[in-house]
């Protein structure tokens, strides 16, 4: 069969493609593997303000215009120069063979591309983990309230896809039950659902890959298709944060800014996919990085994408280009007539709930950085009122900014004495300065890492540890002379670095504290003998990488696999 359009997945963001396609007049089949379409915004009734009868509704009348192969899944693609000419599915058994114009993969995990043998990304950028997994059971709560619980576990599937997930899935369901174990007096399980896939699964290399730090420096983008205003949801495991990119270790560690969101604007170019001239890819696998994908991934964005993939398809055909040549200036009317283009709720970072923070001057960050800085709470909890932690966080997000803007010489130099006149907030003051990428703060950072527990590095009750925020900075300003401490650190497996503040509850448990300081530590290393090469060094190192260590986490498995890829020879992959 001949269609102008197929659609692979109805989820959310496939959903809004074939309902925009039919709409449209095109010709369009809608491929899905479930019995029903929106995914989990309707059939997985995860809804988030969305009435879900109304939307299944709206969706099949939409089907009655269009065609749709329900439980049925993609086996097969082929390939004729730069297009994807057919696609094969099979469905109750039936295997059928469609082709198309334009092919809209909404799958979420890059089917076509996969199939089609396209180079596809994994995970971050030093393993390729990525955190695959989410939702793990609900709870019937002694009021009668159902209460979802979340969990999110990160695997390593770099290798080979489909052996890591089931290993995710093993590893969440085995988790899981020992949770029930321990619970099942006090409250009733309802449901066990692990969702694999449904937070990150492989991503397509596409004509425009957009990362965090390129949204937050507010890098141009002349060919918007959405905007949005999204906290930071990259689902970190075990807060192995050292390993993923500097922009969310700042966000995430060195700021501590989980309950503030972040605007951003999205290229069309994302959806385009390189190197095929009919192949649109909407939905989670989109052009955006491991770290962006994180905020990038809820569902009002995915149906965006999901529409403007249709517009562009609609032009590209009625002008017989390919989708990487559709004009911008006659796609941009239907996306504003579709309401894709729409103003962000907020156009600053700003708190996701709560009190609205707006830009700091010099002397507010000076301020909200003279006291002791404890965590901040996750986006999805309760709201906030103008907390003393939040104020730090946004001192420091504000600290950041100027670096990144060029514009922050005099914040430097009043961070720079404050931290020069000691006392207990000088580590503050001395993290500061590191965001903004200032080498003066460099001895102070050596200091802390040498002297744990010295009088600038007081232990403070619910606070990430400056000496943990000054490992992750030197390995940054690749300080040669911090290599013997940061060595001692590892040979010692961190517990007497951390034997002063495992009580402090910043972490979970006193393994954790261990995981954050080896796992910063050895990062920092390998960044400074890369510039800095030592043979004596890189060989404690390795000796060190086939020493026995166990270090559990949640649900009691063990990190330490994770700890011992950081290679510090060439020849090493980590």
């Amino acid at each position: 069969m001949e269609y102008d359009v197929i659609v692979v997945g109805l989820g959310t963001a496939g959903v809004e493609a074939f309902r925009t396609s039919v709409e449209c007049g095109l010709r369009t089949l809608g491929i899905e593997r479930l019995n029903g379409m929106g995914g989990v915004g309707t059939v997985g009734c995860i809804s988030f303000g969305g009435d879900i009868p109304k939307l299944l509704h709206d969706y099949e009348k939409a089907a009655e215009k269009g065609e749709v192969a329900y439980e049925s899944a993609v086996i097969g693609v082929q390939r004729k120069g730069n297009r994807i000419a057919c696609v094969t599915y099979v469905t109750n058994g039936v295997v059928r063979e469609a082709s198309a114009k334009i092919v809209i993969d909404a799958s979420g995990n890059a089917t076509i591309g996969a199939l089609a043998k396209l180079p596809l990304r994994r995970g971050c950028d030093f393993d390729g983990t990525m955190a695959p997994c989410s939702r793990a059971e609900s709870w019937m709560n002694a009021g009668g309230g159902i209460r979802p619980i979340y969990r999110n576990y990160q695997e390593d599937t770099s290798a080979d896809s489909l052996d890591a997930l089931s290993a995710t899935a093993a590893k969440l369901t085995r988790g899981r039950h020992q949770f029930w174990c321990q619970n099942r007096a006090k409250q009733r399980m309802l449901r066990p659902s692990p969702a694999v896939g449904a937070r990150e699964e492989p991503r397509y290399v596409t004509e425009r890959i957009q990362t965090l730090a390129e949204v937050l420096a507010e890098t141009p983008v002349e060919d918007p298709i959405f905007y949005a205003w999204t906290p930071e949801d990259l689902p970190v495991t075990d807060r192995a944060v050292a390993f993923e990119s500097e922009a969310i270790q700042n966000w995430k560690f060195l700021c501590d800014l989980p309950m503030f969101g972040y605007p951003s604007t999205i290229s069309y170019r994302t959806l385009v996919v390189k190197g095929i001239a009919n192949l649109l890819c909407p939905s989670k696998h989109f052009g955006v990085a491991h770290d962006l994908g994180g905020g990038l991934r809820m569902q009002g964005e995915m149906r965006k994408a999901g529409k403007a993939a249709a517009l562009a398809a609609k032009l590209a055909i009625e002008k017989g280009v390919a989708v990487k040549d559709v004009p911008y200036a006659e796609l941009k009317p239907f996306l504003e007539k579709a309401r894709t283009l729409r103003s962000p709720l907020k156009t600053i970072v700003t708190s996701y709930h709560g009190y609205a923070f707006t830009p700091y001057d010099d002397a507010q960050v000076v301020e909200e950085l003279r006291r002791d800085v404890t965590r901040t709470p996750e986006w999805w909890f309760a709201k906030s009122e103008n907390a003393p932690c939040e104020r730090s966080a946004y001192a420091y997000w504000t600290a950041w900014k100027r670096g990144m803007d060029g514009k922050g010489r005099p914040l430097a130099d009043a961070l720079e004495r404050e931290m020069s006149a000691g006392g207990r907030f000088a580590a503050n003051y001395t993290i500061a300065l590191g965001l903004m990428k200032d080498a003066r703060c460099v001895p102070v950072l050596r200091r802390l890492v040498a002297e744990p527990g010295c009088e600038i590095d007081p232990v403070i009750e619910k606070a990430i540890p400056n000496r943990f925020k000054a490992i992750a900075l030197l390995g940054r300003f690749k300080d040669e002379k911090s290599v013997a401490p940061l060595v001692e650190i590892v040979k010692d497996d961190a517990r007497g670095f951390t034997r002063d503040i495992a009580g402090c509850r910043a972490y979970e448990s006193a393994d954790l504290y261990r995981f954050q300081a080896l796992s910063y530590a050895l990062m920092a290393l390998r960044s400074i003998l890369a510039a800095h090469p030592d043979a004596k060094v890189t060989a404690e190192l390795e000796a060190w990488r086939t020493r026995p260590l166990v270090i559990k986490g949640y649900d009691g498995f063990d990190l330490a696999a994770r700890l011992k890829k950081v290679c510090f020879t060439k020849k090493g992959k980590g």
